[in-house]
């Protein structure tokens, strides 16, 4: 018994960052959790006390450099807040010395004027001048939610940028205030780039016109362009839609990953080296001489050193059958996609159900993943092509994925997880699930189950980071939380929480007022733009 008491009065338990055991004392280590370290079992020699004082202090220097540089950030977003109302009075100035001086043009130089002046004083672009102002001008107008978040540091410029442009198809007052109740909480916690898809799928729900109608408009514009570039190269820029682009470039970088794994070889010890005579291209290389191949010759094109062999580009786990001579030209490349797409889309949309004050919080637009939304009509072309298709099954209030069947049999537990997950989900992370792992929260060794709740995607670099061990035992630690999120506790002690996007993308929005089935609008006769008010 006394023993054991002087043995309990020897033994510390101490923060990570503050006091620490002396040297010559016993030290019982229990767990590195929760802010603080508990030690025992042997003798603190003078070299450990160094090393768990320097990885204390490294800990701590840490800690401070990444608490200094968030207030850096949110003061640079303030700073950039002034600045963007700097821009927006001074538009506002020339819309009022245009008005007072009655111009002809209705106000149309003198904005060019001013904005070429803003140009040539902050060394920048003219027309990118012009964006910068008119972007200013509407945040401060018709989001003013949006502004005094911007104003306060807790959104960045990008951040408006994306709210602002997502926005744009929303034009009464009352819907815009709608849209930002519900994407400002959202964009407090995404990065601009995760909040650019949350951001159209939201601003969907309260637009007057719907996504089918302006995609038919938009499409109208499709086209091909070539914009000369020095050093004699130039960009093949192409108009098309949004489910085609994503899946030729899909296509693409299939094509390059099979070049490139080719042309390696397999070692004793189970890695992978290259061949001697290994296509030196960069993937991007690649796929920008596949891209030039297929369309100057129409052909399979001969790649690197040999063949594709058996691995024919429009068969086999590159294509979906090929390409048929009636498909080119006639404006319809769904039935020649070769590549990967993923797409959400309502049971109801699908289905087709009119939208009335009942359906209209269940009947959001269809989605392409990375993109956004996309028209009804192309989505059920997709759905009708495919070999199966899930049914997710979700919360009614709060869109978390309760479940997932099929309609032909296969692995449940992946199918809900891809649902649910809908991309990497380390924190800010957007890559695209045929990329990610699926990883154990609580790795399989040490006793985690193989179930929803101990499992989610994260994509090579995540998944390597999340094995990664530094200062003492230091590194990035998931924890699975209710309803599929993760609650991820960084090397320093900070904790940052995943929600699933299938949250978001499936949670039921409720319209600004009830709607009805509206006939189509023709587009209105072009007019003169007034920079001021009649």
């Amino acid at each position: 018994m006394l023993r054991r008491r002087a043995q309990a009065a020897r033994c510390h338990r101490f923060p990570v960052v503050g006091s620490l055991p002396k040297i010559g004392e016993n030290l019982w280590i229990v767990s590195v959790s929760a802010g603080s370290v508990s030690v025992s079992g042997r003798v603190l020699t003078a070299s450990m006390h160094s090393s768990i004082l320097q990885a204390d202090v490294q800990r701590a220097a840490l800690a401070a450099g990444i608490a200094a540089v968030e207030r850096i950030d949110a003061m640079i977003h303030q700073l950039e807040y002034l600045k963007v109302a700097q821009l927006a009075s001074l538009t506002r100035l020339a819309s009022r010395i245009a008005r007072d001086g009655k111009h002809a043009d209705r106000g149309e130089l003198v904005h060019r004027a001013v904005e070429a002046e803003v140009a040539v004083a902050t060394r920048t672009g003219q027309m990118e001048t012009a964006h910068r102002m008119g972007h200013a001008d509407r945040l401060l107008t018709d989001y003013p939610a949006v502004a005094a978040a911007f104003a306060t540091g807790r959104l960045s410029l990008r951040h408006t940028e994306a709210i602002v442009e997502a926005g744009q198809i929303l034009t009464g007052s009352e819907a815009r205030s709608a849209y930002e109740s519900k994407v400002v909480p959202l964009a407090a916690s995404s990065t601009a780039r995760e909040l650019r898809a949350h951001a159209r799928r939201i601003a969907e729900h309260f637009a007057e016109r719907s996504i089918d109608e302006r995609h038919r408009e938009a499409r109208e514009r499709r086209c091909v362009r070539v914009v000369d570039l020095d050093d004699g190269m130039a960009q093949l820029v192409a108009t098309v839609g949004a489910v085609e682009a994503h899946a030729i470039k899909d296509r693409l970088a299939r094509i390059a990953h099979f070049v490139r794994g080719r042309d390696r070889t397999a070692s004793a010890d189970g890695s992978s080296r290259a061949t001697d005579d290994a296509d030196p291209r960069t993937s991007a290389q690649i796929q920008a001489d596949v891209l030039a191949e297929l369309l100057l010759t129409g052909a399979r094109p001969p790649i690197g050193t040999g063949d594709l062999g058996p691995a024919n580009l429009s068969t086999g786990d590159l294509g979906t059958g090929g390409t048929r001579t009636g498909d080119l030209g006639t404006g319809d490349a769904l039935s020649a996609i070769a590549g990967r797409v993923q797409v959400s889309v309502p049971a109801l949309t699908l289905a087709g159900i009119p939208r009335s004050p009942e359906t209209a919080p269940h009947l959001g637009p269809a989605e392409l993943a990375g993109y956004g939304p996309i028209d009804a009509h192309t989505a059920r072309r997709l759905a009708g092509r495919a070999t199966g298709w899930d049914r997710v099954l979700t919360h009614p209030s709060t869109g978390s994925v309760l479940a997932v069947d099929r309609y032909r049999p296969g692995g449940d537990l992946k199918r809900l997880l891809e649902a649910r997950d809908q991309h990497c989900r380390f924190p800010g992370c957007t890559r695209r699930l045929d990329h990610c792992d699926i990883d154990h929260t609580v790795p399989a060794a040490r006793g985690g189950p193989t179930s929803v709740a101990n499992l989610a995607h994260l994509c090579r670099r995540h998944h390597t980071l999340k094995h990664f061990e530094f200062l003492a035992g230091s590194g990035w630690r998931p924890r699975q939380r209710s309803g599929g999120a993760l609650e991820w506790r960084s090397p320093t002690g900070r904790s940052y929480i995943d929600t699933p996007s299938s949250t978001v993308r499936f949670a039921p929005i409720a319209p600004v007022a009830p709607v009805a089935p509206v006939a189509p609008v023709a587009p209105p006769a072009r007019a003169p733009v007034a920079r001021y008010p009649e």
